[in-house]
């Protein structure tokens, strides 16, 4: 029989599962956005834009047998995105990640009919 004593205490391992889930996805995104600004870093000067596909196939080449699969999934894949605006962006979850850290990245979307492409760059290095 289940007690008040131990609803509380699988409510509270609950809770705490919870926050050490939301701790780990803010390391993990916090190690993504450091290898995103090293991979910037060492191919853009001062001024540049690298394409979305581009970051994407430097990250895929330098990184997806360092990092644990789940996060290959998450942020170079677009298995876990949907709707219509990931469709044929691997990049999308990357980008939606960037999106979250304006202090450390600027996108830009440019659009031609039907094809949206996105370029992105360190703030560093366009001040």
């Amino acid at each position: 029989m289940n007690t008040l004593k131990d609803k509380k205490s699988e409510g509270r391992s609950r809770v705490d599962r919870d926050a050490d889930n939301l701790q780990l996805q803010q390391l993990e995104e916090k190690d993504v956005v450091s290898s995103v600004a090293t991979v910037l870093s060492d191919l853009c000067g001062p001024g540049e834009w690298m394409p979305m596909e581009k970051l994407h196939a430097e990250l895929l080449e330098q990184y997806s047998s360092v990092w644990h699969h789940s996060r290959v999934k998450r942020y170079l894949t677009s298995e876990d995105s949907s709707g219509p605006e990931s469709k044929g962006k691997p990049w999308y979850g990357l980008l939606m990640l960037l999106r979250k850290y304006p202090e450390h990245f600027v996108i830009n979307t440019r659009s031609k009919g039907r094809v949206t492409l996105e370029f992105v760059s360190l703030v560093s290095l366009l001040s």
